[in-house]
């Protein structure tokens, strides 16, 4: 499982995602299945709506495993 999918489910939903970092639910499906990653810039913040769960690293790994 992708970091970008284990922040989803400690959130809840894409949609939860998408509010707590203020974009589109569209844009958080794109990350899952187009991308496979979340973008640099949401990151930090993805990580700290996770409250540590899903780690800055584990985040940046899926940017690794793709290149």
């Amino acid at each position: 499982m992708s970091a970008i999918a284990k922040v989803v489910v400690v959130v809840g939903s894409q949609t939860a995602l998408a509010r707590m970092l203020g974009v589109k639910q569209a844009h958080v499906w794109n990350w899952l299945h187009v991308h496979k990653r979340c973008p640099a810039k949401y990151i930090r913040r993805a990580s700290l709506v996770t409250k540590g769960e899903v780690t800055e690293s584990e985040l940046l790994q899926d940017h690794e495993r793709i290149s």
